[in-house]
């Protein structure tokens, strides 16, 4: 064979090293591998890489052979792939890794390593990274490597890791740029409603200051004291609203009188350095529901503190849940609730139940039950509790509704810049009987009605000082049924006169439970408040406990009656001064004030508040009270509130009326004649002729009688006068005269057909 030229020699070098130099820029990247542009097309956005989280880091020189092991946890690598233009692959690039940042498609973000020349980086993460400045190659072919072998869990909390980050980037990113919205009720909507606070002046023509503010809007001042306070807080000013119901309105006084006319009086004397506003927005008849509203208009008024004092008035008005419950405490709707809770403590939560209300169809809106813009309470359509009826549903629909509403103030109070005070409630245990009672409704027609007998039986025996006795007739009948109000109501007075009273306040609690007409907080009610303050999100007011131990140190038991309560729920002046002292022991653990008030000032402050009502004022407040507890059927504590208003104001014709028909109604026949020739002794009362009519042709007073039915004809219009019509036809038909009767019995007629 000739001997080859050195040209061809030259030539064929030459080829040869093109071809390495090709191959060296055009080897195909390895399998199972992704290119940074493919990671591009995986997410147009920034991918962020923390080496921390990978097992090892490798980096192999190619011009040695030679390879490091690094451990994990090196360095953060930010790879934007959205600035690479084209797919790209390198096999042997030498360099140093700071080369790499001049790269016009990747910033790669590293501590400051000193690695050799000529280094390649390779990641176990399904991607391959080389650094460093564009050289020629070594005249040999590369031969690329097979990366280790990643385990599938290794993969996976890779992979979880990757989803982690991106959520905790996107969760900085809403806090930092995006504000909720306030958070709404899941459960009722409202028809629009005038604004709770109006722009004003301030309310009090000798204030120092003229300058402009808000006050309660005097078309809500049915529901509201009348309270102002300055647009602009001064900075030494502490900002504190009241929330709650009638208790927090101060009723049946008013609001000098409730627990935030206390800590008005007592906070200046405890820290006098401070300028504190206490403003109470207590709306009578306001549910957790309602409260959250009122609660919604102050957050935007620079308020230091919510005190919260709800769960009594929870089942006043109607409202349906439909398929809105959660009918179960089963693992998965535990976890589910769970889960909503933590979304919806995250600004990534909230976001996305931002957008899933905004694409809520109009069906979904409409079928949400609307609530009037004001209290419409259950017990205005009725005399008495008469609408109620035993529905577990509903009971289970209130009480879900209601811990969603404690939630939902504590995230506008958050929002708002706010604390939070929860006050647990306490109830008139002893001397309120239940409202409405009734057996279970599977006992049958015959059972039932010798149920009741043996009911009234033992209420007589309490009644005569019997106790033992009784107490064995009720045990008799809840062996039977244990659905009746007031069989534990009676139970718990009897063991309550035996000496039982742990067992007895047991037994007034579930008559409470019972109660088909539940005007007080029920345990499920009162076990989500302490629920709900055991969080410790907010600062806990267990006024219950307070009273209990107090009670307990002055009578030796803890069952709470008229000595604490004017009706149901409503403190005494005094005991709404033991809340405001509960309060501030609260807030002196919190060091919002320095020190609790001394037994001095409390002393001077009871005086001030008590100064502040004059006996015709007390007098009302009782009179009021009477009257709203006959209008319920209770009439013991009707009874007991008319007297108190009497005290006062002896002369006060409505008190003593509903004095009089409360002793009717208890059977004492002669104690009610009595105040009803009291009554007319001292005045004229139309409402009375009737009844008192009624009561003397009962008695064979017939005479007196037809003096009084004839008065209450001429007083008296429409279904009034025709129903006192009817009384007097039948004193006549008694009397014989049936030409008189037959009359009447026209005349009424044609009144009411």
């Amino acid at each position: 064979m000739p001997a080859r030229s050195e040209c061809q020699h030259a030539a064929d070098a030459s080829t040869q090293r093109k071809q390495v130099a090709q191959d060296l820029h055009h080897t195909p990247p390895p399998p199972c591998r992704r290119t940074l542009s493919d990671a591009s097309r995986w997410h147009l956005s920034p991918i962020v890489l923390p080496a921390l989280f990978c097992p090892v880091l490798y980096i192999r020189n190619p011009g040695t052979g030679r390879s490091l092991t690094l451990p994990a946890g090196i360095s953060l690598i930010v790879l934007p792939a959205l600035f690479c233009p084209r797919p790209f692959h390198a096999q042997s690039l030498h360099g140093s890794l700071a080369d790499a940042s001049r790269w016009h498609f990747s910033l790669i973000i590293l501590p400051r390593i000193i690695l050799p020349s000529q280094t390649a980086l390779t990641r176990p993460a399904d991607m391959v990274v080389y650094t460093g400045r564009m050289t020629p190659a070594p005249p040999h072919r590369v031969q690329p490597q097979t990366p280790p072998h990643i385990s599938l869990g290794k993969r996976l909390l890779f992979s979880g890791v990757m989803a982690a980050l991106v959520l905790c980037v996107a969760e900085v990113l809403l806090a930092c740029f995006w504000t909720p919205p306030p958070p709404t009720d899941p459960f009722v909507g409202f028809s629009p409603s005038v604004p709770l606070l109006v722009e004003s002046p301030p309310i009090d023509p000798n204030a120092s200051t003229k300058e402009a503010g808000f006050r309660i809007n005097p078309a809500k001042l049915v529901w509201f004291n009348d309270q102002w306070f300055p647009a602009t807080k001064s900075p030494e000013a502490y900002r504190i609203v009241c929330l709650g119901g009638s208790t927090t309105y101060g009723r049946p006084f008013h609001d000098a009188t409730s627990f935030c006319g206390w800590l008005r009086t007592m906070l200046p004397m405890v820290a006098p350095d401070r300028h504190w506003e206490v403003i109470n927005a207590g709306g009578i008849s306001y549910a957790s529901y309602r409260i959250a509203g009122v609660m919604q208009e102050f957050a935007a008024h620079d308020v230091d503190l919510f005190i919260v004092y709800t769960g009594q008035n929870e089942f006043l008005e109607w409202r349906t849940y439909g398929d809105l419950l959660e009918s179960s405490d089963t693992p998965g709707v535990m976890a589910t609730r769970w889960l909503g809770t933590l979304a919806r403590n995250t600004h990534l939560g909230q976001s996305l139940q931002s957008l899933a209300d905004r694409m809520r169809s109009s069906a979904t809106d409409e079928s949400k039950p609307m609530l009037q813009g004001e209290v419409d309470e259950i017990l205005n359509h009725t005399i008495g509790p008469a609408s109620y009826k035993r529905d577990p549903h509903w009971h289970r629909g209130v009480e879900q509704h209601f811990r969603v509403n404690l939630r939902r103030m504590e995230r506008i109070a958050r929002d708002a810049g706010a604390e939070m005070a929860v006050i647990v409630p306490a109830s008139n245990l002893r001397d309120c009987a239940p409202f409405k009672s009734d057996f279970g409704d599977d006992i049958d027609d015959t059972t039932r009605r010798r149920l009741a007998e043996d009911l009234e039986v033992a209420r007589q025996m309490l009644t005569d000082g019997a106790a033992e006795q009784s107490l064995e007739v009720l045990e008799l009948i809840l062996a039977e049924d244990q659905r009746n109000a007031d069989v534990h109501y009676l139970r718990g007075r009897a063991l309550l006169q035996v000496d039982h009273a742990d067992e007895a306040r047991k037994s007034f609690q579930r008559a409470i439970d019972e109660d088909i007409c539940p005007l007080r907080a029920t345990t499920p009610i009162k076990q989500a408040i302490e629920t709900f303050i055991g969080e410790g999100a907010v600062i806990p007011i267990d006024f219950e406990s307070h009273l209990s131990r107090l009670r307990r140190n002055e009578e030796g038991h803890a069952c709470f009656g008229a000595e604490s309560f004017l009706d149901h729920v409503h403190p005494t002046i005094d005991v709404h001064r033991e809340i405001a002292l509960v309060i501030l022991s609260a807030l002196v653990d919190r060091e919002i004030v320095p020190e609790v008030p001394s037994p001095d000032q409390i002393a001077a402050a009871t005086q001030t508040i008590h100064g502040k009502l004059d006996r015709q004022t007390q007098g009302v407040a009782f009179r009021n009270l009477a009257k709203l507890t006959h209008w319920a059927g209770k009439f013991e504590e009707a009874r007991r509130s008319a007297n108190d208003a009497l005290r006062l104001l002896p002369e006060d014709l409505e008190s003593r009326y509903v004095l009089a028909d409360c002793l009717v109604h208890e059977g004492q026949i002669d104690a009610a004649i009595e105040q009803y020739s009291e009554l007319f002794r001292i005045g004229h009362f139309d409402r009375a002729c009737q009844p008192f009519g009624e009561l003397l042709a009962m008695q064979g007073h017939h005479d007196a009688a037809k003096g009084y039915l004839m008065q209450a004809i001429f007083v008296s219009e429409g279904p009034r006068q025709a129903s006192a019509y009817r009384s007097l036809g039948r004193l006549h038909e008694t009397l014989g005269e049936t030409e008189l009767a037959a009359e009447c019995f026209e005349k009424a007629a044609e009144l009411r057909p």
